[in-house]
């Protein structure tokens, strides 16, 4: 189980040891079974060593290249004539991709990628979330009460910001998406946030999904992740007890992840006035000119299934 970056750097230097020690192995059988092999896979080694020394020669680097050429089609017709595969000498990488190391041309490989989501599923244990909370499980007719009518409706508010919502998921490579959920207790904020994590989850992005007062009490623990996240979701803003170390820390995550451009939601019941009023301003400034607000009002729904869709 991992439980920091540190140990998913362990599992790819275990993973090439063992290759590299499976290659050894297969090597050293094959020599042992024909020794003819190994001397002139020797012989090709100090015949290339030569080439390059005598670079400056011509016509001696000339000579040696004639005989690598010699000794390398004497190679393959051994390995032909004994039925050997001519990978003998090669490392079997587990992911070919990456070749073990987690990296494909400075980003990030796939394999990586499951092991990163792996670690903030263990660090947040977000994916127990996530078979109830989900787009497809939301019944748009819930927001239908306390409807106003025409184009205006809660109802058609709801359903352009939730598909921006899903749209923004999906482009999240391109554009980093900052959202706050902001309403009454019950109004289907968590879910929402939820929601958007295991669309998120979905298209491989790595998410730490904390309530706030879990970030701030655990700092140590979570603001490494909180940092390097594809998405974080705070949950609850407003929740944790107000301090100025609460308010330094929240006011840092959310400007760093702004500036390192993360994508971000939060959850809160405050509004506006009461949010200028408890945290520190470029916060809050950050938050009204960065962030998408969505404002969800309507019946308290805590407790009532959500089943079905649209």
């Amino acid at each position: 189980m991992y439980k920091d970056y540190s140990d998913i750097t362990t599992e790819y230097e275990n993973i090439r040891q063992r290759n590299s020690l499976i290659c050894d192995e297969k090597k050293a059988k094959i020599y042992k079974e024909h020794p003819d092999l190994k001397e002139i896979d020797k012989e090709i080694m100090k015949a290339f060593v030569n080439v390059v020394k005598k670079g400056s020669d011509e016509k001696e680097a000339k000579k040696y290249e004639e005989t690598l050429s010699d000794l390398r089609t004497k190679r393959i017709e051994y390995l032909k004539k004994n039925n050997i595969k001519d990978d003998y000498r090669e490392v079997q990488y587990t992911c070919k991709k990456c070749r073990d190391t987690g990296f494909v041309d400075g980003k990030k490989c796939s394999c990586f990628i499951e092991k990163e989501i792996e670690l903030y599923d263990n660090i947040s244990n977000f994916k127990k979330y996530i078979d109830s909370d989900n787009f497809s499980k939301l019944n748009m007719n819930y927001y239908r009460q306390d409807d106003m009518s025409g184009e205006n409706s809660y109802y058609k508010y709801m359903e352009k910001n939730i598909l921006d919502m899903k749209n923004a998921i999906k482009n999240i490579d391109n554009i980093k998406y900052n959202l706050i959920l902001s309403g009454n207790s019950g109004t289907g904020k968590t879910f929402l946030a939820r929601s958007i994590g295991e669309l998120a989850l979905r298209q491989n992005k790595s998410v730490l999904y904390l309530n706030v007062i879990e970030y701030i009490d655990s700092l140590k623990r979570f603001k490494p992740f909180a940092i390097l996240c594809d998405l974080l979701i705070l949950d609850d803003l407003g929740t944790e007890y107000s301090s100025e170390f609460s308010k330094t820390e929240l006011n840092y995550i959310i400007c760093k992840r702004i500036n390192d451009n993360k994508s971000t939601i939060l959850t809160t019941n405050l509004m506006k006035n009461e949010l200028e009023m408890r945290y520190l301003s470029p916060m809050i400034s950050r938050i009204t000119n960065v962030y998408k607000n969505v404002y969800l009002s309507g019946a308290d729904l805590r407790g009532i299934k959500y089943a079905g869709s649209k």
